[in-house]
């Protein structure tokens, strides 16, 4: 017997307010800034991919933990199984593979600040792939922003003599470029499931493909189980990743691509900042120049949109010109 059609649901998942949404974004931006100097450490007491594998592993315990006792831990619809396959292998594994092969050669402040150049990329792949003509103050940011990224990777920045620190800082620019793309899928698509509810299938799948590259990479490889290493392990787990990718999705959700990454200014501004005093990573003139580029690149692309925006619509749509899932009488329980 042929098992008839997934019967699609008539709405999306709901959404949160933008009061609950502006809130988890201030949140977020602290918890992940400082989250590179925190992975910067822990790389002292873990093999990367061991690492990787092991944050992963700690985060997929807490949504467990989280969602069994209320009987939320069920099997995804098959609709959703596109996002799952977006965050939990582009976000997820590419940038805990990425941020921790990079992190091992490059600066944390300058990491942070090259990976969130995301929103530039955003106008970019809108207009490659949708034909959405960036506006005056998009062209402008990406101009500031690209120019930015260009001399934060000059060859008076980077050792070039030294091949981790390219290909690790490569990684990162190529990664702001794949984590925008997610970022537009993350509005687009249609959520039939929450994305709590959705957590623990992106973070398995992620999981399984960070641990089997530790397995076939780092076997043999030691741990030095110091109390630091506990630290970190317990702040890049349950909260750089359990709570942090579902609250990037939230955040996207309800925000839009462009609007959100209003509150992704400040986590670059955060882990330089954290690199400075806790690592003592030196600002060179280069570094402060591109810094201030590639944020304010990010700001005339990101918040001019969203200080016109009419009232009646979300900052995106205004830029947009598309409709918003609106928030229901269920927004209170959007997870």
């Amino acid at each position: 017997m042929t098992t008839p059609p997934e019967p699609a649901p008539e709405t999306s998942a709901p959404v949160h307010s933008r009061t609950v949404a502006l809130g988890l974004l201030a949140m977020l931006s602290v918890v992940w800034g400082v989250h590179w100097v925190v992975v910067k450490q822990g790389l002292h007491y873990f093999p990367p991919l061991t690492y990787g594998s092991l944050r992963l592993l700690t985060a997929l315990a807490t949504m467990v933990i989280i969602l069994a006792p209320g009987r939320r831990l069920r099997r995804p619809p098959r609709s959703d199984l596109p996002i799952i396959l977006s965050v939990g292998l582009i976000q997820m594994a590419v940038s805990i593979l990425i941020m921790n092969f990079a992190l091992q050669a490059v600066p944390a402040g300058r990491s942070s600040v090259l990976a969130y150049a995301m929103p530039l990329w955003v106008a970019v792949l809108m207009f490659l792939a949708f034909r959405v003509v960036p506006h005056r103050n998009e062209i402008l940011g990406i101009l500031l922003g690209v120019t930015g990224v260009a001399i934060l990777v000059n060859p008076g920045v980077i050792d070039w003599g030294n091949p981790a620190e390219v290909a690790g800082t490569l990684a990162l620019v190529a990664y702001g470029v794949m984590w925008a793309g997610v970022t537009i899928h993350i509005r687009r698509h249609t959520w039939h499931s929450s994305p709590l509810e959705l957590q623990p299938w992106m973070l398995l799948l992620a999981t399984v493909l960070v641990s089997t590259a530790a397995l076939l990479f780092e076997r043999g490889r030691t741990i030095d189980w110091q109390p630091a290493a506990v630290l970190a392990l317990l702040y890049s787990g349950p909260l750089a990743t359990a709570f942090a990718y579902w609250a990037s999705q939230s955040i996207t959700r309800s925000l839009g691509p462009i609007s959100s990454a209003m509150g992704f200014l400040a986590t670059p501004v955060v882990g330089l900042v954290a690199g400075a005093i806790i690592l003592g990573e030196a600002l060179g003139p280069a570094d402060i120049l591109g810094f201030g580029l590639v944020i304010a690149g990010i700001a005339a692309a990101s918040l001019l949109p969203a200080l016109r925006a009419k009232p009646a619509e979300t900052p995106d749509d205004a830029v947009r010109g598309t409709s918003a899932p609106a928030p229901d009488a269920a927004a209170a329980r959007a997870d």
